[in-house]
């Protein structure tokens, strides 16, 4: 790959319309899970600060996809209190490099990546880790994170037919389970209780802020459920993580790390531990019975989003979308 003279700067609504289909996105995630497994993907752990309080982040998520030629650095905040000021909680920009002479070549809109790339884990923890036909889907929480964890899940399961959701507000999920009422051949359920959105399911995902509480309880778990916790340490309770049979996981160090500041009571169980990109490889079982109980951590690993921003990238390039401009 040549330098390029200029850098290429990709819109919200530039990488929209390059995106390929949610098949060839999740299709991207798994082959990206399999170089990492064959030692063909170089991903530091995040890098993070917490400016203001515990609950603001940024973090820094430099990768290399050898198999791809992937090269870049995702840059994506959390804020939470800008919700109360009618602004966005989360922001993300990816910036790709020239795999050969290291220089930047584009800058892109990370959200819409971020949200579909984290969609596609969920549903590739359902496919290796869950249930072969899930039927049911609980979703706590009905942010972004839920829209394209349902988008992904039921793209690979045809099977899936009805979908609980629980939020915070009222007004929230029953303005999601109406929003998304014509996006698949699912019944969406608005439901009051927590608890109706977890017990029974096969597949439960949730996507909560950090909060003091933790509306997961343990009692609610039934035997064979994949969990699927996008929020890391926000919504299950202590005994959540005690009843897990297996615990799944993309990149141990985030994990280490998301336990130690938000959950320190809690310690990594290494006789429980497996590698999401083990499991995707064939060297790990992702379920091993019909009841087991499996939490799978899918903690945001920056390989993803530079494998999928390289793919819209190049989308992007043939269609001739974006803006170009110069550093010089």
């Amino acid at each position: 790959m040549s330098q390029p003279s200029s850098l290429l700067l990709l819109s919200a609504s530039d990488v929209v319309k390059a995106a390929p289909s949610l098949a060839t996105i999740i299709g991207i995630v798994e082959e990206t899970y399999l170089m990492e497994a064959r030692g063909k993907v170089d991903i530091p752990p995040k890098v993070g600060i917490h400016p203001g309080n515990k609950e603001n982040f940024l973090h820094a998520m430099p990768a290399w996809v050898g198999g791809t030629e992937a090269l870049g650095m995702k840059w994506v905040s959390f804020f939470p209190g800008n919700t109360a000021q009618g602004r966005s909680a989360s922001s993300a920009l990816i910036v790709l490099n020239d795999p050969e002479t290291g220089m930047p070549m584009a800058l892109i809109e990370g959200m819409w990546i971020t949200n579909v790339r984290t969609g596609a884990c969920a549903a590739l923890a359902a496919r290796h880790c869950g249930r072969p036909a899930p039927r049911s889907l609980g979703l706590v929480g009905c942010g972004g994170l839920a829209e394209s964890s349902l988008r992904c899940i039921s793209e690979i399961f045809p099977s899936l037919q009805e979908v609980f959701v629980a939020s915070a507000r009222p007004e929230s999920r029953r303005s999601f389970c109406t929003d998304m009422a014509s996006c698949g051949p699912w019944s969406l359920a608005p439901v009051d209780d927590v608890r109706d959105a977890v017990q029974g399911m096969d597949i439960v995902v949730t996507a909560v802020p950090k909060l003091s509480s933790h509306p997961v309880k343990a009692d609610w778990w039934s035997p064979g459920t994949l969990m699927v916790p996008l929020d890391i340490t926000g919504s299950w309770d202590d005994g959540i993580y005690a009843m897990a049979d297996r615990l799944v996981c993309d990149h141990r160090e985030n994990l280490e790390r998301a336990l130690a500041r938000y959950r320190p009571a809690i310690a990594l169980d290494d006789s429980r531990l497996c590698r999401m990109q083990d499991v995707v490889a064939g060297r790990a079982a992702g379920r091993t019975s019909d009841h087991e109980r499996t939490l799978a951590f899918m903690t945001g690993v920056g390989s993803i989003d530079v494998a999928v921003a390289q793919d819209i990238y190049r989308r992007a390039v043939l269609a001739g979308l974006g803006t170009r401009f110069s550093l010089n």
